[in-house]
């Protein structure tokens, strides 16, 4: 008896989310379109989609190592790491096109496992720290200057 009100619960309340009694979140739709759909599913090609995905955050991982490293070394000159990262943020001199902004680092990877979500928040959370550091002392550096005039 337990089961069958259950049941009828977990029924009627799917049924008035399908109707759209109560508000819906965009993936709670697609869960239910994914729950009622009658055709098969390619469960293949859903992890050919994930490993892809899981491809590309180690190579945004690895790219973003790269530049960490070479940004925090202390023999290249300021105009280099300059360039390094305006070359990092797409910044490129006027009149050239190169199509969209920057992105979030997580654009296209949103389904690899939360460890490497976090590993590629936390790098590129530390390019950007070494970033505002280095406007930081720019700063600093150009106040210094001014108080000396």
């Amino acid at each position: 008896l337990l089961s069958t009100v259950t049941g009828v619960h977990k029924y009627k309340w799917l049924k008035q989310t399908v109707q759209g009694l109560y508000p819906q979140s965009a993936l709670l739709n697609t869960i239910v379109e994914f729950a009622l759909k009658e055709e098969p599913v390619d469960v293949e090609k859903m992890r050919k989609c994930l490993l892809k995905q899981l491809e590309r955050a180690e190579v945004r991982l690895e790219g973003i190592d790269t530049i960490l490293k070479l940004a925090t070394k202390n023999f290249l000159l300021p105009s280099v790491q300059y360039a390094m990262f305006c070359g990092w943020q797409r910044l490129i001199p006027e009149g050239a096109n190169i199509g969209e902004p920057l992105t979030d680092c997580l654009k296209d990877v949103d389904l690899i496992p939360p460890f490497n979500r976090m590993l590629l928040e936390v790098t590129f959370g530390k390019l950007y720290a070494w970033a505002v550091q280095n406007v930081r002392n720019i700063l600093l550096d150009a106040t210094a200057k001014f108080k000396e005039l």
